[in-house]
């Protein structure tokens, strides 16, 4: 049984895909150990009443509910012209797994943003102390 040269563009899309949200996940992942790991030592004297700490507690809070509201939009948007493409172009072909890939990816740049953000942000201060 022969494979089609269409069949092996879809896999190597999906395979590019995938790939592309590993490593973004992966650095996903090392920017926000490094920004949790900044953030501790303020949080917690934040807790124990200093302001400037109760400031960054307050800034973190609505980094990542904005965040999660703009992962949101994200992800509809991405599932939207994945839906509207299909219902425009019915004879295209379609592969789910890139589709999924691209909705998933678009789902972390707002979190992938904030993170390398903060993390930049965080380490600077550290510097300039």
């Amino acid at each position: 049984m022969a494979i089609s040269s269409k069949t092996l563009r879809s896999v190597a899309g999906t395979g590019v895909e995938a790939q592309a949200l590993a490593a973004r996940m992966v650095t996903l992942q090392a920017d926000a150990g490094l920004t949790i790991a900044m953030r501790m030592p303020i949080l917690m004297k934040g807790a124990l009443g200093d302001s400037h700490g109760q400031h960054e507690a307050a800034k973190a809070l609505t980094e990542k509910v904005s965040a999660v509201m703009e992962s949101g939009f994200a992800a509809g948007q991405a599932a939207a012209m994945f839906w509207w493409g299909m219902a425009l172009n019915p004879l295209a072909p379609l592969d789910f797994a890139e589709a999924a890939a691209k909705v998933a990816n678009s789902t972390l740049e707002p979190f992938s943003k904030r993170t390398s953000a903060n993390a930049a942000r965080l380490t600077a201060r550290k510097r300039k102390r």
